[in-house]
């Protein structure tokens, strides 16, 4: 009986983590110069929360990206929350080549509907060599 209840523990405690999925991935090809910048704004499917990127060359061969988690929803409208596992940025060369990636593990953070905004702000290595480069982002989480 002992083993049984430790299994059903077990399977509820990684059932979340097992929920989450890959709700987006895009790049944005960026110019190697210093002071270049691009930004994009993306819908997390299947929902309506949305993920403003912001990136800037640094001095120094750096990218600093900000990133802003938004959820608006018309008034009175049922909704559930966006819940945010992880967030993983990469530059890469323009042939596909990762330079340098990184990863937040936001633990499950929840986006509530008409809330305030969640945002992040990582900076990372550029590849310096080719006249542009690729910006990487992936977002993996799930609405509950």
């Amino acid at each position: 009986m002992k083993a049984i209840r430790f299994l059903a523990l077990a399977f509820l405690v990684a059932a979340p983590a097992a929920a989450q999925e890959l709700q987006l991935e895009r790049t944005l090809e960026l110019s190697s110069d210093r002071g270049a910048a691009g930004r994009f704004v993306a819908r997390l499917e299947p929902g309506d929360a949305t993920v403003a990127v912001f990136a800037r060359n640094l001095r120094g061969g750096a990218v600093q990206i900000d990133l802003a988690f938004r959820y608006r929803v018309p008034r009175d409208t049922i909704a559930l929350d966006e819940v945010i596992e992880r967030i993983e940025l990469a530059t890469e060369t323009t042939g596909g080549d990762e330079f340098i990636a990184a990863a937040i593990d936001s633990q499950l953070i929840p986006l509530n509907p008409n809330r305030a905004p969640l945002l992040y702000r990582v900076t990372l290595y550029r590849p310096e060599e080719e006249e542009t480069y690729v910006l990487r982002v992936r977002v993996i989480g799930n609405y509950e």
